[in-house]
């Protein structure tokens, strides 16, 4: 007899063998019970989760010599007919093949005739969204006024594609991902039938690797146990690694430690070692990516082994690491990444992208949170006065900016500010105040002076133009301001704002240079490990 293929061969046979779907097989023997059986089922979700099966099933409660009943029999030649798809009464069409108005029309006058054995004529349609328009519609006259007779399942992997005239006409049920746990289970009780052994790390890594199909794990343990050749009955954990691909667990601990660490060269080594390995680099971007997932949740959850499929010392390493970032450091690292997965995937260096990435996450700076960031300020300043550190509130209320009262000068900072703004709003306005001079700035009153008989105040003060710019004083100050325009005495220095901005840049340098030389700047310069990367000119510099 020719060698059965796992997933045939432990395919479930009864509703209490499928696994991870109680939800439905429970709803469906209540049903078969009560005898409130619909006419139309359709049975949505990922593939590998067990429609058809249940499909196969419900035909064979509906069928069987003893039913309905909550559980097929399986001895009686229906359902035995069914189980090997040799019924006439159960008829498994494909959707994706047969998708024409013309196969449903067949379908429609074959539907007349009663069952040959059982008392129902079942029609089991897989992928049922890949039908045409017409054969939907063809479809809908059938489920409108079915015989008594005729019952039908619909499988698909996509419900969205299906018309709601189908839907509605439907007992729909959504068939879930199958848990890890529960897979890692049912592999276990098939491997102690077929009498092979294979460790509880290798039955997790081919569960996870399922990602919630139990088709698809059922079908990787027949490829490890088609490997593992000679090594059976005791399949090393080497031998599972081989096949599926998957990358040692520890090599994700040592690239995350780098990236900690902000290694770059240890980060450039195991991205080595990833590639003389031979593992699968585009593999290991996408389980990288998972790891960096789960230093977020262990940092963020209460209860994290809820969240994730991993033993408990994993865990414990994992909160170990996660104690050397702040949760801001960690979404920054997991943002790097996760842009850096997705190039990965797409590129045609996987490799090159995946260094660059790794080292781009080792060189980001620590970051602060704001209330450390506050307490800093605190200690920097009780450290050079010889005070106490102030206290958060405190001094946040100090770095307010302070308001200029009526006849204090502004330099050139905050004016080419307001000026900024205004080219973004009105331009044409903006060069009208560049043949200005800033000459008070108040709580309500704002005074800019003009050499006599300019032309550009008069312009200014045309009505329309002097609204717009209270309007945009009112945006850029975020108060009411009152302008008044004044003309410059003679012996008033009359430079642009552009002639202005070549004395600021000697300030600069003269302020920076100070700065430079300025214990308290040193100081800070130590705390927070920074450097003089710009210096602005504040109100009121003298320089």
């Amino acid at each position: 007899m020719s060698y059965v293929v796992l997933a045939r061969k432990w395919r479930p046979q009864r509703f209490e063998e499928v696994v991870g779907q109680d939800h439905i097989t429970t709803t469906l023997r209540n049903a078969i019970s009560s005898g409130r059986i619909a006419h139309a089922f359709l049975f949505s979700g990922s593939r590998g989760v067990g429609k058809t099966s249940v499909a196969r099933i419900l035909a064979k409660a509906l069928n069987c010599e003893q039913g309905p009943r909550p559980d097929p029999c399986n001895q009686c030649p229906p359902c035995q007919e069914i189980s090997a798809g040799s019924s006439l009464d159960v008829l498994e069409i494909d959707g994706a093949s047969n998708t024409g108005v013309d196969d449903v029309r067949e379908l429609r006058a074959n539907i007349r005739y009663t069952p040959s054995r059982g008392k129902y004529r079942i029609y089991i349609i897989d992928e049922v969204h890949m039908l045409s328009t017409s054969a939907f519609n063809a479809l809908l006259k059938i489920l409108e006024e079915p015989p008594a007779h005729a019952l039908f399942i619909f499988a698909t992997t996509e419900p969205h594609k299906i018309p709601e005239t189908i839907l509605s006409r439907c007992q729909r049920f959504d068939f879930r991902r199958i848990s890890q746990g529960l897979i890692q289970k049912r592999l276990n009780e098939i491997l102690s039938q077929e009498g092979v052994r294979l460790s509880e790390q290798g039955l997790r890594l081919i569960s996870k690797e399922a990602e919630g199909s139990m088709r698809d794990a059922q079908s990787l343990l027949d490829q490890v146990i088609a490997y593992a050749g000679k090594e059976i009955p005791d399949i090393p954990d080497a031998n599972v690694i081989e096949v599926l691909g998957v990358t040692d667990r520890r090599l994700l601990f040592e690239a995350s430690l780098a990236v900690i660490e902000r290694n770059a060269q240890r980060c450039l080594e195991i991205s080595h070692n990833v590639y003389n390995y031979g593992y699968d680099i585009k593999q290991f971007g996408k389980e990288l990516l998972e790891h960096f997932r789960n230093l977020l949740v262990v940092k963020v959850a209460q209860e994290p082994q809820r969240l994730m499929d991993l033993t408990a010392n994993e865990i414990e390493e994992l909160r170990e690491q996660g104690k050397k970032l702040s949760l801001e450091e960690t979404l920054q690292l997991f943002n790097i990444l996760l842009k850096g997965e997705e190039e990965i995937a797409r590129s045609s260096y996987p490799r090159l992208i995946l260094e660059l990435t790794l080292v781009k996450m080792a060189q980001v700076k620590a970051i602060y949170p704001l209330e450390e960031l506050l307490k800093k300020i605190g200690d920097l300043e009780g450290s050079l006065r010889g005070t106490t550190p102030v206290s958060s509130e405190e001094e946040v209320s100090k770095t307010k900016p302070p308001v200029l009262e009526k006849g204090v000068e502004l330099n050139g900072g905050d004016w080419e500010g307001l000026l900024e703004f205004a080219r973004s709003k009105k331009p044409m306005l903006a060069s009208f105040l560049e043949h200005g001079r800033l000459l008070s700035l108040g709580q309500s009153e704002m005074e800019i002076g003009f050499p006599e008989n300019s032309i550009f105040r008069e312009n200014l003060q045309d009505i329309e133009n002097l609204n717009a710019f209270k309007q945009i004083c009112r945006d850029f100050f975020h108060r009411e301001i009152k302008i008044k325009l004044s003309t410059l005495s003679p012996e008033a220095p009359s430079s642009t704002p552009r002639e202005e901005k070549v004395r600021e840049g000697d300030r600069k340098r003269d302020l920076e240079m100070d700065a430079r030389n300025d214990p308290m700047v040193r100081e800070a310069l130590n705390i927070f490990g920074g450097r003089i990367t710009e210096v602005k000119l504040g109100i009121g510099s003298e320089k």
